[in-house]
């Protein structure tokens, strides 16, 4: 008995691993069900020399493209969370009662690595010169953070997760930022789950419902002095697909709870748009007043419908840095939306917008040597200045920077931008963008640390 059990077991195995090779050998199809980019089929030759890399190349094309692929993955995952209560992604946690959690939120709810005391220094600082840019333009602005998943639903995460520190960085946030009016929509949030049945945050996705989103619009438009929408009871639907469920299922995901408010269909699009994932959007209500703009991510998406019905004229950027040649001159209201996974961003690109220089000095307490490395080019008609310090553990205390070129000086932001702006890396150093160019060998650049400044030689 037990010969003809350990042949069956290996005819599964054998057959499991030969069956999508044979299945792409015979031209079945494999469909990109999930919609994730792809590797290419390699050549054999690059530039008319032999492709050393073909094999590596290959084996990431087949790995992405064998035959039945969404399928078995949707399988193998299924195992996984029905019997394993665990998660055959490294990008998604299978939680408690049918609940999905992003990874990359895992270190803010367990409150470790998060962004440090002179991050945060460095976050309001960025944001000061920003609102300092929004005066300049008679222009309100405020700063939105939207709460991870976990950050309100956290009894539903796995019970071998054990929060260790005892901030996360919206609790950081919300303590420290001053230097631009902030829409505070945890508080409500948490109000509202005590007292709904219903959740604000799908299950089987990363982000929230039209119930969160519509305690987070109400929270935005009483930030800024506004009468949001009176709605009525909203009706519920299985039929939204979650991002962390697609992860898991791209052949079949589950359906998830949505909910739908009766709006009064008053603006229009002015033009198409695909998804509410566009990049730029504007809407128009001629039946209402106020101008306003909103640099967002995807959390924004639920925002759009109630955030159109209440403005003469609302464009959405999705695009990272925010942009400020994008805004019209009428605008009157400026929003920077960011989900709390994505704060570091903030810390990573530099804002597109031309800094002015003031007849002003800086008057140090002392000099210090600290090497940093200057790179410059044209970037959107203007001078871009972006330096990175060289020692970085000795930058992690300058929270602010102020550049002297030609007798102005300038207030520089305490980013360095790095190829991949939206990852998790942090590097220090300075940069800024100038309508007149900035020559690094003449420049004076002064820090801000431990609440003094000093010359930077």
């Amino acid at each position: 008995m037990k010969h003809y059990l350990k042949l069956i077991f290996c005819i599964v195995i054998l057959g499991s691993a030969l069956f999508p090779m044979l299945g792409t050998l015979a031209g079945a199809d494999s469909p990109n069900l999930d919609k994730s980019a792809r590797s290419p089929l390699p050549s054999l030759t690059d530039n008319g020399l032999i492709n050393w890399s073909y094999t590596k190349q290959f084996d990431e094309f087949y790995t992405d493209n064998f035959s039945f692929r969404t399928y078995l993955i949707s399988v193998y995952n299924g195992i996984f969370e029905r019997l394993i209560k665990s998660s055959g992604n490294k990008q998604v946690i299978v939680g408690k009662e049918n609940f999905l959690f992003f990874e990359e939120t895992l270190d803010d709810y367990l409150k470790v690595n998060q962004l440090s005391d002179h991050d945060i220094q460095r976050l309001n600082e960025v944001l000061r010169i920003q609102n300092s840019i929004s005066n300049r333009l008679s222009v309100k602005s405020y700063f939105m953070v939207i709460p991870n998943k976990a950050k309100v639903y956290g009894e539903f995460m796995p019970e071998n997760y054990r929060v260790i520190g005892d901030l996360d960085s919206l609790d950081k946030v919300r303590e420290s930022i001053s230097a631009m009016e902030y829409i505070d929509v945890y508080p409500a949030l948490m109000n509202e789950k005590e007292k709904s049945v219903d959740i604000l945050y799908h299950k089987r996705d990363s982000h929230w419902n039209n119930l969160g989103a519509v305690i987070g619009y109400k929270v935005l438009m009483e930030t800024i002095g506004k009468d949001p929408l009176l709605l009525g009871q909203p009706h519920g639907k299985t039929d939204w697909q979650g991002d962390l469920d697609r992860m898991l299922y791209p052949a079949f995901p589950r359906t998830d709870q949505q909910f739908y408010f009766e709006l009064p269909g008053e603006f229009i699009f002015t033009k198409a748009i695909r998804s509410f994932e566009d990049l730029d959007i504007q809407s128009r209500n001629s039946d209402k007043t106020g101008k306003l703009v909103m640099f967002r991510d995807s959390f924004a998406n639920a925002l759009i419908p109630f955030i159109s019905e209440s403005f003469n004229e609302v464009n959405y950027f999705r695009s990272f840095p925010a942009d400020y040649t994008k805004i019209p001159s009428d605008t009157e209201i400026l929003i920077f939306q960011v989900a709390q996974r994505n704060l570091n961003w903030y810390l990573q690109a530099t804002p597109i917008v031309s800094l002015s220089g003031k007849d002003e000095t800086v008057m140090p307490s002392r000099s210090i040597e600290l090497d940093f490395s200057v790179e410059q080019q044209q970037r959107s008609g203007l001078n871009y200045l972006n330096a990175r310090f060289s020692d970085q553990e000795s930058a992690q205390m300058i929270t602010a920077i102020r550049i002297k070129s030609q007798g102005l000086l300038y207030d520089a932001f305490p980013i360095y931008q790095d190829t991949y702006f939206e990852d998790d890396i942090i590097e220090l150093g300075f940069s800024l963008y100038t309508s007149v160019p900035i020559d690094p060998l003449a420049m004076e650049v002064y820090g801000f640390m431990d609440g003094h400044w000093i010359r930077i030689e």
